[in-house]
């Protein structure tokens, strides 16, 4: 949580200068933050300390605030539609991942991994539109000029650790305790993550001047 917290104080004080995308990053880090200090709270009150249902909820809540970026971001209006259409079959896997396949009181995987999966997909089509703008092109912009580009490409390093992490989850997790190597991955990427809207979040900076 240190990292999104300390981020979390740039982008604050930034926060005018932000547009749509960048101000989805912006609560993105603030549900983070909430995702960690609330994790950590239900897990010491609750009976067993069991705080998955909570991580489930948490993540749906960032499908939401992702998908709306990608949906400011990505220029194809059928893509758009798609992206706007998807959290409704997502939300229906999300309940009965919670209520009914994996349950409360376990990791739910196949939420988890579904949504990874999904703002994979969108991450890796807003790199392709960047590579194939033609008004880029004409402009000479440099894609690594643009601060969606590097807000991206945190969330498609996170999301790929995420990725395989939900994967991976339970059956590890059945198995024995979870490897240390496997959760140091998701860390790993989380912090590489919140570097890389640092620097997003200094191309506005040099974009102003």
């Amino acid at each position: 949580m240190g990292i999104e917290a300390a981020l979390l104080i740039p982008f604050t004080l930034k926060f005018n200068s932000l547009d749509k995308a960048g101000r989805s990053i912006y609560y993105y880090i603030v549900s983070s933050i909430i995702f960690a200090v609330g994790a950590d709270v239900i897990e010491y009150l609750s009976v067993g300390g069991n705080n998955m249902w909570f991580f489930a909820i948490m993540y749906f809540v960032q499908f939401l605030i992702l998908s709306y970026f990608y949906h400011i971001v990505i220029k194809n209006k059928k893509i758009k539609t798609v992206i706007k259409i998807l959290p409704i079959p997502v939300l229906i896997v999300f309940i009965l991942d919670l209520f009914h396949i994996e349950g409360f009181e376990n990791y739910n995987s196949l939420f988890t991994t579904l949504r990874s999966f999904i703002l994979l997909i969108y991450a890796i089509i807003y790199f392709l539109q960047l590579l194939n703008d033609n008004e880029l092109i004409e402009n000479a912009i440099f894609i690594n000029s643009l601060p969606n580009f590097w807000y991206n490409a945190g969330l498609f390093i996170f999301l790929c650790s995420s990725f395989l992490f939900s994967l991976s989850y339970n059956y590890l997790a059945a198995h024995g305790p979870v490897p240390p190597a496997t959760l140091c991955i998701t860390f790993i990427g989380g912090i590489l993550e919140m570097i890389l809207f640092y620097i997003g979040l200094l191309k506005i900076t040099k974009q102003r001047k």
